[in-house]
């Protein structure tokens, strides 16, 4: 049913173009190279994957949830005894699976380029991606007691998606950042996911920057990854909490 819905909604077909435009975007920028094989677009386009589920789970969730509250669907949905994780867990699961499908279609697009490559570690990629997927929904399920209806939704979701899209290096790369700004970001949902991508591509321990970058076995790679991956758990689990507070099953008084 999930799936069903989302394809007729005009909108989500917005959030899935939205990834495929910031990715051309990112290979403009200058293409020196910065590790060995990949130049600054590429590292930039890379790290454009991880924002593929920030747009679409923020996006399509606060759009989703706010319509199907307005419109009684959540109280009906509690009140017929359909639970929470099965509620979220729908939706949570189409961004995961459109969020593979784009990510595929731009993987494809690298790998045909002329010194294209597949991911090192295709699992990596994949964590990234599911990991996106859980903490941007949840974030878009904040922004729904902001929004009286669905088309309000779409406004107030902008402006933190936009701020998340550019703070996550796939448009402005973050090695042009001093580096305690840099480390800074990095607490930033939004780029973790990219590193993971980045890492997972390219087989490089870039989680503190390409500069002076290592090539790491599978082992070290997800080594140096854990504290990417513990910051993503740590937003879906305060996520998951300021839901759990936040969220508004009834519908907004006028």
């Amino acid at each position: 049913m999930e799936f069903t819905l989302f394809v007729r909604y005009k909108t989500a077909w917005m959030f899935l173009a939205l990834p495929l435009f910031f990715s051309f975007m990112a290979l403009q920028l200058p293409n020196d190279e910065v590790i060995a094989g990949f130049g600054m677009g590429e590292m930039a386009m890379l790290s454009s994957l991880g924002s593929i589920s920030l747009i679409l789970g923020m996006g399509h969730a606060s759009n989703v949830f706010t319509a199907r509250r307005e419109s009684l669907a959540l109280k009906r949905f509690r009140v017929s005894g359909v639970s929470q994780p099965v509620i979220f867990g729908g939706v949570i699961g189409v961004v995961a699976v459109f969020s593979l499908v784009i990510a595929l279609i731009i993987g494809g697009f690298i790998a045909a380029m002329p010194d294209g490559t597949l991911p090192r570690d295709p699992l990596m990629l994949l964590v990234a991606i599911l990991l996106g997927s859980v903490a941007f929904s949840l974030m878009g399920l904040l922004v729904t007691p902001l929004a009286r209806n669905a088309e309000s939704a779409q406004l107030a979701v902008m402006v933190p998606m936009m701020i998340l899209v550019f703070a996550g290096g796939g448009i402005i790369p973050l090695e042009a950042l001093p580096e305690s700004a840099r480390q800074l970001f990095s607490l930033i949902p939004s780029v973790p996911p990219g590193e993971l991508v980045q890492a997972a591509y390219t087989g490089y321990d870039v989680f503190g920057g390409t500069a002076g970058a290592e090539p790491k076995g599978y082992w070290g790679l997800w080594a140096a990854a854990l504290p990417s991956v513990g910051i993503m758990l740590a937003w879906i689990a305060v996520l998951a909490l300021a839901v759990r507070r936040f969220f508004r099953w009834d519908p907004r008084q006028p």
